[in-house]
């Protein structure tokens, strides 16, 4: 009975500080991303641990205030227009020759314009939320505030922090994590910043061809596309099927070209950006990046699917590392016959 209290209490804890506890993993997730920038200031500049940290978070910080000063009324306005305007564009895709084919033979379109007002209600419902938490600004800002200095505290320490837990290593397992841990940071840095990076070149790749095709509202389906970007391996489809369904308003020749663009472009961000940028940081397969992201996405909504990669990446790094030793004594063991088949032919 002691033992179940015990569990109970300790479930009901956590529960209880739950933000804590997400705001604690989000500013360890954020040093980890951000440790081979610092240190790269570090080498740079000539400049110490704390002063390269608080140089790069307080920059992050100005460079995030300015952005959001300069796009954040354009980008809420064109999303909120997008969203008012949403049955209107499934309508003129209906009214489009392709679409009123697929009409004729299928009950698809009647569906998404049944759908159209309630994706619509979401969006804004979404919108007005994250609106509604902006204009509560006392609490916005004391949270940001707290995870600035959470995170910025975090990532002075983080080289004092290794150093403890590595000094109560035996001489195996200190050698184990030090070789794990850069390991682990260079992935999620990598990956991390590596994704940003090409979700960035995607949204100004198809705003940029939405603008050019007359496609309406260029600006929120570049956000939304970026954003969606994001998302290993589904969003980058789901983004550009919206874009296509979005420009066929525009005719069917205009949906093709964008259809073009967006098939191009996944080549490109395949075969060239993803290699080039994120290199073998993220060696993931196909199937255990999908699992992932439905499982972090499941527990923390869109953000855990978009850190599900790194953090699924850090997970394999671990499992390699602790079962190196077997893999090559297995190893040994099934080139053991080999050699023994192969010595009294020779």
């Amino acid at each position: 009975m002691f033992l179940i209290a015990a569990f109970v209490a300790a479930f009901w804890a956590v529960a209880f500080v739950r933000e804590a506890i997400l705001s604690l993993f989000f500013a360890l997730f954020a040093a980890f991303v951000l440790d081979p920038v610092i240190a790269l200031v570090q080498r740079k500049l000539k400049i110490g641990r704390g002063p390269a940290a608080t140089l790069v978070v307080l920059g992050l910080v100005v460079a995030a205030i300015v952005v959001l000063a300069l796009l954040l009324s354009p980008f809420v306005t064109a999303i909120s227009d997008f969203v008012d305007a949403l049955p209107s564009i499934v309508q003129d895709i209906r009214n489009s020759s392709l679409g009123s084919w697929v009409d004729d033979h299928s009950g698809a379109p009647e569906q998404v314009q049944a759908h159209a007002k309630d994706i619509a209600e979401a969006i804004g419902e979404a919108a007005g939320g994250v609106l509604g938490i902006a204009l509560s600004a006392f609490s916005l800002i004391l949270g940001a505030v707290t995870l600035i200095f959470l995170t910025l505290f975090l990532i002075i320490d983080l080289p004092r922090l290794f150093g403890a837990v590595d000094s109560v290593l035996a001489p195996g397992g200190s050698e184990r994590f030090q070789r794990i841990m850069p390991a682990i940071i260079t992935a999620v840095s990598r990956t991390m910043l590596g994704n940003i990076a090409i979700s960035i070149i995607c949204g100004t790749i198809y705003g940029l061809s939405a603008w050019a095709l007359g496609t309406p509202f260029p600006l929120a389906l570049a956000l939304i596309s970026a954003f969606l970007d994001l998302v290993p391996m589904v969003g980058a489809t789901v983004a550009g099927t919206i874009m296509v369904l979005a420009t066929l308003t525009q005719g069917v020749p205009e949906a093709v070209i964008m259809l073009a663009i967006v098939l191009i472009y996944q080549q490109v961000e395949n075969y060239l950006l993803q290699p080039t940028i994120l290199g073998r940081a993220a060696d993931v397969s196909g199937f255990f990046v999908i699992a992932s992201v439905m499982v972090f996405g499941a527990l923390l909504g869109v953000i855990g699917a978009i850190i599900a990669v790194p953090i699924v990446a850090s997970i394999q790094i671990v499992v390699k590392e602790l079962t190196a030793k077997r893999r090559e004594a297995m190893a040994e063991l099934r080139d053991a016959p080999s050699a023994a088949e192969a010595s009294p032919a020779s």
